[in-house]
C-alpha cells in the first residue's frame, strides 16, 4: 500500500474542506450557525454542505464536456496565458441572501474540489450574465425567488455559444430523483486550487474577478484568528452580503475555531437602534462592518444617549478611511459601558485589498491613542508590506510612496485578464529576495513604531463605503448613452458630504439628467449611479489633449437627478423633515413625495437621517419605520400619529393636513383624461365608432397650502404619441401597462392617445370583421384624430407586439410621423397565431371538467377571442419587414427584451431599425402568465427617453 508523504498531507490540510472536518472532529456539537429562530450545529451543517456537494458532483459531471469545449475554445481564442485560469476547474455561482444555505452552499462547493461565485441579484442581469461568462459558470445555486426573475433574463444576455445552466433549488439541492448518489473518492485538493472567485469594479468597464485559492484563503484565516484573538466561546456577527469580501472573514475564520456565526436577521426589528438590538438580541461578541456604517451606528448611539451592548468583545472596521472623532466618540462610550481596561472592546482599524484575500494589516490603538489620522497597522502574520517609489525601491520612515502586498494569501490573479495581471501582480527584489507582490495603488508611509500610514490614492479609484469602485467602469456606462460625448466621474465633498459626480460632455445635444441616471440603474449597481451630474458643451484639455481636471466646474454647480415634480414642505415639521433628508442626501432640494430611496437613499442614510431626528428634534423613530414611511409627507404623519398617541408636546406643528389633502396633491400630478368616440373608415359598418382616450398633460391648480401657482399645461411639446394596441388576450395583457405609460408620457408634456380597434374593447362592430387590413385603417383614423385633437406639430406612433407592424403598414398615410416605436414586436403573424393556439390548446386541456380532462376542439377562436378564416389569414401575414426601402418616418425603434428578433436581425439593415435592449421581460411568450402583462420601468423610461431627445 502506497503511503502518502510528508508533503502531500500538508497540502491537504491547507484545502478549507480538510481544516474544517478537523475543527469538525473537534466540535461537532457546538453550535455553527444561529439565524433568526433556526440553530445548526456543526454537524448539522456539515450534513447540510453534503447535500450541496453532491448536488454540484451531480451538476459538474453533466456539464464537464460542454465546459471542456469552451475552455479549449477560450485558450484557442486567448492564448496559453489563460491555461492556468481555466485548467480543471469549476466556478459555481452563488445567488443567495444571507443564510445558512449561503454558508452551506460555499463550504458543499469547496468540497467538491469547485470554487464558489457570489453572484448579487440585485445588480442589472448584463452584469451577471457578463460574470457567469467570464468564469464559465454552468450551475448556478440560487434561490427560487431570483431564479424565477433571473433565468429568462440571463438566457437573453449570455451567448448562444455559452452552454446551458443548470439551476439548483438552495433549498432542495437534492432532487427526489437524485437519492442515491455513487460515493465518490476522496477530493484532493492542491494549496494552488482555485477556492472563490470575487469580482469587484473594474477600470474598463467590466467587472474583475479576483481569484482566491485555497492557501491563500488558509493563511487569511489563521491571521485573522491571530490578530483578533478569535475563540471557541466567540459569536460572530455576519452582516455584509455575500458578494463582498468582508462576508469572508465573517464566516471562514469562525468555523476553524469552534465559534458560532449569527447571520442578520432578514426584517428590520422595532429598536431605534437596530445593530445595537441583534447583538444584545443574539450576545453578539464580534461585529466586522465597513467604516462607513461604524460612523453612522456611533453617531445614532451618541444621540440616544445609548451604549456599546455588553456583549460586544470585537469591533473590526474596515473599507475606508476612520474618523478619529468618531473613534474618540466610541472610547466615550465603551467607557460609559463599563467596558474599562479589565473589559474593554477590542477594536481594530482594517486594511486590505480584495486581491490580499480580505485585510493585509490591521491597526489596535492604545489607551492614548489621540492623533488627527488613523493608521492602517502593521501586516498580518505571514503577510509582506512594503513602501516603494517607481522604481521599486525601498522608503525609508516617513516617506511617501506606492504600497505593496506580498505572501502567501495573495490572489493568483485576475480571471481572463492577464494584461491586467502583469501590470499590477509583480516581482520586486526585498531584502535579498525575489517576492511576487501586488500593487495596490494606495500611497502610504512607514511610521517611526512601523504602522502604515494611508495617504491616499496613486489613481483616481474611489472608497465610496464598503466598495472599490474604479470610475471607468461607471464613465464606460454612461458613454453608451446616445448623446453623451465623454465623461469623468470623480468622488467630492459638497457642504461636508461626499458624493459621485459625473462631469458630462455632451456637445450641441441636450441630455435630460433624471433620463440619463435611469439609463445608467440598467446597467450599474445601485451604489455606482452618480447622484449628482455637470453638463458642458465640452471638457477643458491641457496641451496633451487630456482633460484638464482643475479647470472643470465646482462641483458645488452639480445637478442632481430627480424625476418626480417637486411639492414644498406644508408645515414645520415637514420642512424640518426636508432640511434633514436634503443635508444627509446631499441634495439641493427634496420634495414631500420624493421617494427616499428613489433619490438614491440607502439603509446606511436612513440610519443617518433617525440619528439627526434624536438629535436635533428628540424624536425616536425606529428604522423599521423610516422604511415603511419612504416620503417625507408619510413620514411627517406618522411622526404626528406617534406623538398624538404618546401624548407628546413637540414645538413643531403638523397644522391639519390630511388625507384629501395629500391625495389632492397628487391628483394635481394627474393628466387630464377625456374619453373619445369617433368614426370609422370601415365602409360596411359607417354607423360604427372606435372609442379612444385623449390623454392630456396635467392642468396645475393654485394651491395655499403647496405654494404651487397655476400653470395651463397644454401639449408642452407641441408632440402627441399614438398608441397602437395588440390584438386578443395580448390586449389584455397589455392594458394596465399601457395605461400606465400614457399617464407617465402625458405627465412629461405629450398628448397620448389609445384606442380601440373596431369591434375589440369599447369599440362598436364585429370582432370577426377586425383584420389586418381594417386595423391598419383604423390607425390611419386615430391618428388622423389626435392631430387634429392635439394641433400637434409631430406625431410619434408606439405599436405592441402585433400592434406594430401593423402600424408599419399605416404610417403611408398619416402626416408629420418623427417616431416608430415598436415594442417588442410581432416580426412574424404566423409566430404569434402558433403562440396563441399553444396558449388556447394548454388552457382547453388543462382545465377538468367532472372526471374527464376536456378535449381540444378545432373552432374558430383562439385563447378565449373569435377568429374567422379572414381575420386569421390576414394576421397570418403580417410581417415587420414590409418590403419598404424607403419611407417617411424619420425615427424607427425596437424595444425587447427578449430573444424574439434574433431570426430577423436583417431588419436591422434593410430597414434602418435602431434597436434598445432592455432587461425587463413582459413573458408574452410564457404559459405559466397569460391574465396580464407586467409592469415594465425600464422600458418606460427608454421610451420617454426616446421621445424627449427627440421632441420637438
Amino acid at each position: 500500500m502506497l503511503t502518502k508523504t510528508k508533503t502531500e498531507k500538508q497540502e491537504q490540510l491547507i484545502a478549507f474542506p480538510s481544516l474544517f472536518a478537523k475543527q469538525l472532529a473537534k466540535t461537532p456539537d457546538n453550535l455553527a450557525i444561529v439565524y433568526e429562530d433556526k440553530e445548526y450545529s456543526y454537524s448539522e451543517l456539515d450534513a447540510l454542505s453534503n447535500t450541496f456537494k453532491n448536488a454540484i458532483t451531480l451538476s459538474t459531471n453533466n456539464t464537464n464536456s460542454e465546459s471542456d469545449e469552451l475552455c479549449n475554445e477560450l485558450r484557442n481564442e486567448l492564448g496559453d496565458e489563460l491555461s492556468n485560469d481555466l485548467s480543471n476547474e469549476w466556478c459555481i455561482g452563488i445567488c443567495i441572501d444571507k443564510s445558512p444555505e449561503a454558508i452551506a452552499a460555499m463550504l458543499g462547493i469547496l468540497k467538491a474540489g469547485a470554487a464558489f461565485v457570489p453572484l448579487d441579484p440585485e445588480y442589472p442581469a448584463e452584469r451577471i450574465a457578463y460574470m457567469i461568462q467570464d468564469a464559465n459558470i454552468n450551475t448556478i445555486i440560487i434561490q427560487p425567488k431570483y431564479q424565477k426573475k433571473l433565468e429568462p433574463l440571463i438566457k437573453k444576455k449570455i451567448d448562444n455559444t455559452h452552454s446551458t445552466i443548470h439551476w439548483v433549488d438552495c433549498y432542495q439541492p437534492i432532487s427526489e430523483n437524485s437519492q442515491h448518489i455513487k460515493q465518490e473518492a476522496k477530493q484532493k485538493i492542491k494549496p494552488s486550487d482555485l477556492a472563490y472567485v470575487m469580482y469587484t469594479s473594474g477600470s474598463t468597464g467590466k467587472p474583475k474577478g479576483v481569484q482566491i485559492e485555497h492557501e491563500a484563503l488558509a493563511t487569511y484565516c489563521y491571521a485573522d484568528i491571530d490578530v483578533y484573538k478569535v475563540a471557541e466561546n466567540d459569536r460572530t456577527l455576519q452582516f455584509s452580503t455575500i458578494n463582498f469580501d468582508i462576508a469572508i472573514e465573517e464566516i471562514f475564520p469562525p468555523l476553524l475555531t469552534g465559534s458560532c456565526i449569527v447571520i442578520r436577521p432578514s426584517k428590520h426589528t422595532d429598536s431605534l437602534i437596530e445593530l445595537s438590538s441583534i447583538i444584545n438580541d443574539y450576545q453578539v461578541t464580534a461585529v466586522h462592518i465597513a467604516t462607513a456604517y461604524w460612523h453612522e451606528w456611533v453617531d445614532l448611539m451618541v444621540a440616544a444617549k445609548s451604549t456599546i451592548p455588553e456583549s460586544l468583545r470585537l469591533m473590526v472596521v474596515t473599507g475606508e478611511k476612520v474618523s478619529t472623532k468618531h473613534y474618540q466618540h466610541w472610547k466615550t462610550l465603551c467607557q460609559q459601558s463599563g467596558k474599562t481596561k479589565n473589559k474593554k472592546v477590542l477594536w481594530c482599524n482594517a486594511y486590505g485589498p480584495t486581491e490580499a484575500t480580505v485585510s493585509a494589516s490591521a491597526f489596535i490603538p492604545d489607551e492614548s491613542f489621540d492623533a488627527d489620522n488613523m493608521p492602517i497597522g502593521k501586516p498580518l502574520k505571514r503577510y509582506t508590506a512594503i513602501i516603494v517609489d517607481e522604481h521599486y525601491n525601498d522608503l525609508p520612515s516617513g516617506k511617501t510612496g506606492q504600497l505593496l502586498i506580498g505572501g502567501p494569501a495573495l490572489a493568483r490573479g485576475y480571471l481572463n485578464r492577464p494584461d491586467l495581471n502583469k501590470d499590477v501582480f509583480v516581482t520586486v527584489n526585498h531584502n535579498g529576495k525575489k517576492q511576487r507582490m501586488y500593487k495596490t495603488g494606495d500611497l502610504a508611509r512607514w511610521m517611526p513604531n512601523g504602522d502604515i500610514e494611508f495617504a491616499g490614492r496613486i489613481d483616481h479609484q474611489i472608497k465610496l463605503g464598503s466598495y472599490r469602485i474604479e470610475p471607468g467602469e461607471i464613465e464606460a456606462a454612461i458613454n453608451k448613452h446616445e448623446l453623451v460625448l465623454e465623461s469623468l466621474v470623480s468622488y467630492d465633498e459638497i457642504n461636508g458630504k461626499k458624493a459621485l459626480i459625473a462631469y458630462i460632455a455632451q456637445g450641441k445635444n441636450t441630455i435630460i439628467i433624471d433620463a440619463l441616471s435611469e439609463f445608467l440603474k440598467n446597467s450599474l449597481p445601485a451604489y455606482m449611479v452618480p447622484t449628482r451630474f455637470i453638463l458642458l458643451p465640452d471638457f477643458p484639455k491641457t496641451t496633451n489633449g487630456k482633460i484638464d481636471r482643475k479647470a472643470l466646474p465646482d462641483p458645488t454647480t452639480s445637478q442632481i437627478a430627480n424625476t418626480s415634480n417637486y411639492i414644498a414642505p406644508r408645515n414645520q415639521l415637514e420642512q424640518k423633515l426636508a432640511d434633514i433628508w436634503e443635508d444627509v442626501l446631499r441634495i439641493p432640494k427634496v420634495g414631500i413625495h420624493d421617494d427616499f430611496f428613489g433619490l438614491g437613499g440607502s439603509s446606511l442614510l436612513a440610519v443617518g437621517i433617525v440619528s439627526r431626528l434624536i438629535t436635533e428634534l428628540k424624536l425616536e423613530l425606529p428604522v423599521r419605520d423610516f422604511f415603511a414611511n419612504p416620503t417625507i409627507a408619510s413620514q411627517a404623519k406618522h411622526i404626528h400619529q406617534m406623538l398624538q398617541s404618546e401624548n407628546i408636546k413637540s414645538d413643531l406643528h403638523y397644522e391639519n393636513i390630511t388625507d384629501e389633502d395629500d391625495s389632492q396633491a397628487l391628483r394635481d400630478r394627474l393628466p387630464i383624461i377625456k374619453p373619445a368616440f369617433f368614426g370609422s373608415t370601415n365602409a360596411a359598418s359607417n354607423n360604427h365608432k372606435l372609442f379612444g382616450i385623449h390623454y392630456q398633460p396635467p392642468l396645475i391648480s393654485t394651491s395655499i397650502k403647496t405654494g404651487i401657482n397655476t400653470s395651463t399645461n397644454t401639449n408642452t411639446k407641441k408632440h402627441a404619441v399614438l398608441m397602437c394596441h395588440p390584438l386578443g388576450h395580448e390586449y389584455s395583457r397589455s392594458y394596465r401597462n399601457l395605461q400606465q405609460l400614457a399617464i407617465l408620457l402625458a405627465q412629461a408634456g405629450f398628448d397620448v392617445f389609445r384606442f380601440d380597434y373596431l369591434g375589440t374593447g369599447n369599440s362598436q362592430g364585429n370582432s370577426e370583421q377586425t383584420t389586418a387590413k381594417q386595423c391598419v385603417e383604423d390607425i390611419q383614423t386615430a391618428a388622423n384624430y389626435i392631430q387634429k385633437q392635439s394641433q400637434c406639430e409631430e406625431l410619434s406612433i408606439i405599436g405592441i407586439r402585433i400592434g406594430a407592424p401593423l402600424a408599419l403598414q399605416a404610417q403611408h398615410k398619416i402626416n408629420n410621423i418623427k417616431n416608430l416605436i415598436a415594442w417588442d414586436p410581432v416580426v412574424q403573424g404566423n409566430d404569434y397565431l402558433q403562440l396563441l393556439e399553444k396558449f388556447h390548446h394548454k388552457a382547453l386541456t388543462g382545465i377538468r371538467r367532472y372526471r374527464s380532462v376536456r378535449k381540444n376542439v378545432k373552432d374558430n377562436q383562439l385563447f378565449g377571442y373569435a377568429y374567422s378564416k379572414e381575420k386569421y389569414t390576414s394576421l397570418k401575414n403580417v410581417t415587420l419587414d414590409t418590403g419598404y426601402q424607403e419611407d417617411d418616418i424619420k425615427h424607427k425603434h425596437i424595444i425587447t427584451s427578449s430573444n424574439y428578433l434574433n431570426k430577423e436581425k436583417n431588419l436591422q439593415q434593410t430597414s434602418n431599425w435602431k434597436y434598445h435592449s432592455t432587461s425587463d421581460d413582459i413573458y408574452w411568450h410564457n404559459a405559466d402568465y397569460t391574465e396580464s402583462a407586467f409592469s415594465s420601468p425600464e422600458i418606460f423610461n427608454t421610451i420617454l427617453q426616446i421621445l424627449k431627445s427627440e421632441a420637438g
